[in-house]
């Protein structure tokens, strides 16, 4: 028997209402919930849940500025819906990279609610990307605590959000690896968590248990690129370790090569999307008209003559994306100084001239990792080196530091040239 307070209308309302919910659970972007939530806004304006409901589909349906209207028309009402609009614009400025913006919008969630444990782990994420690293980090372990305390079923949920949020705040291995041996002894199906330790395991040097931990995830899934190139690492570095004698290698040579820490940092930054292809794209959105005048188009690596050369993936990419730069050309990044991007037959030639005659480069040493990728013409040059950092290097002085890696360097110029920074703050240890 109906409720004599209601009639047949709010009934068709509810009714909207409850499909809208149930669409959207099963069909986030179904252009239906749209249509009933605004049926049932039109009726009942101040619902602020319904207008909740229709941003959220709008957010997901990548109508990222009409979601944010909504979210703020909620916000402002502040009414009981108050901190639920609050986390959505903390979601939504997460999801676009606006680091200050999530921590402003994490700090008023918990100036209203202080008991979710995903609150604190959202915050001290927010406060990590800003570059409050200590603050931030400790604060994804207290939330952690918390969810033991309040919410312990949830706890792997909250384990792996904490190996995860470290990872995605340049923290180092040596403490990303407790909390990611954590999580994946608490849920050993959270298989991107495992990927990211096994690599962790070769920055320390821990080969074997590298192998092992991809070997258990290959089984499950044995298609997968990444985990393949994990094993077949690992498996490099043990007969390296075990032929070491012979082959007059030791660790220690590895190690000052950089070159698995430097996979690790690319692996990572390519998971985080900041990585130096991802920036390549971000530059081409943004480019002024006068540098995309003076650089030539890309070629395939496949037909660079004397491609093993060209060094390691840096130049590849960088070769692929744009076959270097007019000479003379280098004011035209706005930078400091006037490098330009070097072409595939400008690198391979000055590797061969270096590699014919050593002695007269002795800025270039053999026993050192570089790959120059920029010049300004009158003998200096951008270089990436050890760990991937770029220097510039001029005869007969010491490198000198210039970003902390090639990737960093596009970046910047993204952001002078007014495109979005995705970046995380870095610690000062990657600086």
């Amino acid at each position: 028997m109906r409720d004599s307070g209601r009639t047949s209308a709010d009934d068709a309302v509810e009714r909207d209402l409850d499909v809208a919910w149930e669409l959207f659970a099963a069909q986030p972007t179904h252009p239906e919930v749209a249509e009933l939530a605004l049926r049932v806004l039109a009726v009942q304006p101040e619902r602020s849940s319904v207008s909740l409901l229709l941003a959220n589909h709008r957010e997901v349906c990548g109508q990222a500025d009409e979601a944010r209207r909504l979210y703020l028309q909620v916000a402002g009402r502040n009414d009981r819906q108050f901190v639920n609009a609050a986390r959505s614009l903390r979601h939504l400025a997460l999801a676009e990279r606006d680091h200050a913006e999530a921590l402003r919008w994490a700090r008023t969630v918990l100036g209203e609610d202080h008991e979710e444990w995903r609150d604190w782990m959202e915050l001290g994420y927010a406060e990590a990307l800003c570059g409050e690293h200590e603050d931030g980090w400790r604060r994804l372990d207290e939330a952690v605590a918390l969810c033991a305390r309040t919410a312990p079923d949830e706890l792997p949920n909250a384990l792996g959000q904490r190996a995860a949020y470290l990872l995605g705040t340049f923290a180092p291995p040596d403490r990303f690896v407790p909390t990611a041996e954590e999580a994946i002894r608490a849920d050993a199906a959270n298989s991107w968590v495992a990927l990211m330790l096994g690599w962790s395991y070769l920055v320390q040097y821990r080969f074997a248990e590298a192998e092992q931990l991809g070997l258990r995830l290959l089984r499950e899934d044995p298609t997968e690129d990444l985990l393949q190139n994990l094993v077949g690492t690992a498996r490099t570095m043990l007969r390296i370790v075990e032929n070491a004698h012979a082959q007059d290698i030791t660790l220690e040579d590895i190690r000052r090569t950089g070159v698995i820490e430097l996979g690790w940092r690319q692996l990572r930054d390519q998971a985080l999307g900041a990585d130096l292809a991802s920036a390549l794209a971000a530059l081409d959105e943004v480019m002024p008209a006068d540098l995309r005048a003076t650089l030539r188009p890309g070629v395939p690596i496949a037909e660079v003559p004397g491609s093993d050369k060209l060094g390691s993936a840096v130049a590849e990419d960088l070769v692929a994306w744009r076959d270097g730069q007019r000479p003379g050309s280098g004011a035209t990044w706005g930078w400091a100084e006037p490098f330009r991007l070097m072409s595939a037959a400008e690198i391979v030639a000055m590797s061969a001239g270096i590699e014919a005659d050593p002695a007269a480069h002795p800025d270039w040493p053999e026993n050192e990792v570089w790959e120059q990728v920029m010049t300004d013409d009158a003998g200096a040059h951008l270089v990436v080196v050890a760990l991937g950092a770029l220097v510039k290097r001029r005869p007969g002085h010491p490198d000198e530091p210039v970003a902390a890696s090639m990737a960093d360097w596009i970046w910047d110029r993204v952001a002078e040239f007014g495109g979005p920074d995705p970046r995380p703050a870095r610690p000062a240890a990657e600086q």
